[in-house]
């Protein structure tokens, strides 16, 4: 096992919903969180939603390490936001990172 897969991964996620659905995609959002939270190899899981624009959210994720996260992606309440949030999101960005100091 190298020592990428040891280390916890911090994932920053920046999302950009399509104005009319800002409210149904926050709703989905807050269920995608609690769900999470509670997942195995989760440490942090937030939201963040911007004070200027409120169609703007940012995700601060934190992981147990690369296999925590891939399984995150594959569990039945990311996949249901993923069909909830369909055609709702114009912009997903997602970063992994790495703590270094």
């Amino acid at each position: 096992m190298s020592t990428q897969e040891k280390q916890a991964i911090t994932v920053i996620a920046t999302i950009k919903v399509k104005p009319e659905h800002v409210e149904q995609v926050k709703s989905e959002m807050v269920k995608l969180t609690q769900a999470s939270q509670a997942e195995q190899g989760a440490i942090q899981y937030n939201i963040h939603q911007d004070n200027e624009d409120s169609s703007n959210f940012i995700t601060y994720e934190v992981w147990e390490n690369n296999e925590s996260l891939e399984q995150h992606g594959k569990s039945a309440h990311f996949q249901n936001f993923v069909k909830a949030t369909d055609g709702m999101i114009d912009n997903f960005v997602i970063k992994q990172t790495t703590l270094i100091a």
